[in-house]
């Protein structure tokens, strides 16, 4: 037989991989993403279709990954018009939060600074020594950890001199360079075991702050995840706001309809925006998901916010530097 015959730039030989190609991957790809894409606007009053939105960011890569697919076949405007739909109806979700102002930063050598780590530690002790020579280096003030294990915070206390305080349970651990003036033990809510919650209450030259830590549920326990919002609401409300800080694993984006509401009724200004911090795990530690968040009052103003190195947990720490206004 003599080679294939070519029709423009593509053998016949290839044209029945790419039909394959079209029906099996790009379309499937498209719709899923374009679909995604539109039912996730529905979180504005579902909470079910509101998970959705969580993956807004993969829906915008489907709709590139389909476009850049269509370039290599001939029936290609079902494809880009459903990579249209992806894009657009993710972007619209994903944009709020790009565009939102935020409060002018504080100079990188403003006085009076406050140091902060904020870490899950998904319930492992692994690379204990490189995570505890990590902490001692920062040295931060302020410590906030969310599932840990004993042998991980017993640690921290003794290795790096620090108070530990927890709620009712040490779901969420606090960890601070001087004792705590009041510690905070809220009950949890009425389902499941969430939200894990600890507040304290420190000094400093200007007076009296609070910092809480919080861990929420997964968004696919809708229920539990709103109720950990509400109660999130409710134990922050009596506490005076001006010199507050909220850090913790939020496991919500801030593109989720469920975070835009509590980002409203908090009273604190969000200061993480769009710092993706799981999973730390994935593929060359390729985080996607901006989950993990810090709140801070009005008295506060930001320095610096930043990722920290993988630390065997499938979160990224965050190292936040806020300086008094």
């Amino acid at each position: 037989m003599g080679p294939p015959v070519k029709r423009g730039d593509v053998q016949v030989g290839d044209m029945g991989l790419l039909r394959f190609l079209y029906s099996a991957v790009i379309l499937p790809l498209g719709w899923a993403c374009a679909i995604a894409a539109v039912l996730a606007q529905g979180g504005r009053f579902s909470g079910h279709l509101d998970v959705l939105t969580h993956f807004a960011p993969l829906y915008v890569a489907g709709g590139v990954i389909t476009v850049a697919a269509s370039l290599f076949v001939a029936e290609r405007r079902l494809p880009l018009a459903l990579a249209a739909i992806a894009v657009l109806a993710s972007g619209a979700l994903i944009a709020p939060e790009l565009l939102r102002r935020q409060s002018p930063a504080a100079p990188a050598d403003a006085g009076g600074q406050l140091k902060l780590v904020q870490f899950n530690a998904a319930l492992d002790a692994k690379g204990l020594e490189e995570r505890l020579a990590w902490l001692a280096k920062e040295d931060p003030d302020i410590l906030v950890v969310e599932d840990s294990r004993e042998v991980f915070q017993t640690a921290v206390a003794q290795r790096l001199g620090r108070y530990m305080a927890c709620g009712r349970t040490c779901g969420v651990a606090i960890f601070t360079r001087t004792p705590p003036l009041k510690i905070e033990s809220p009950r949890r809510g009425r389902y499941g075991l969430g939200p894990s919650i600890a507040a304290v209450h420190m000094a400093d030259a200007r007076g009296e702050f609070i910092v809480a830590g919080i861990h929420y549920q997964w968004p696919t326990k809708v229920r539990t995840h709103r109720e950990n919002g509400l109660r999130m609401l409710q134990v922050l409300k009596p506490l005076p706001k001006a010199r507050m800080i909220v850090v913790g694993d939020f496991n919500s984006t801030p593109w989720s309809f469920d975070r835009r509401r509590d980002d409203a009724a908090i009273g604190l200004e969000r200061r993480t925006r769009a710092l993706p911090t799981w999973p730390a795990n994935g593929p060359f530690g390729l985080a996607f998901l901006p989950i993990d968040h810090v709140y801070a009052g009005e008295d506060w103003r930001t320095v610096e916010i930043r990722r920290g190195p993988r630390l065997g947990s499938d979160h990224y720490p965050l190292l936040v530097l806020l300086a008094p206004k």
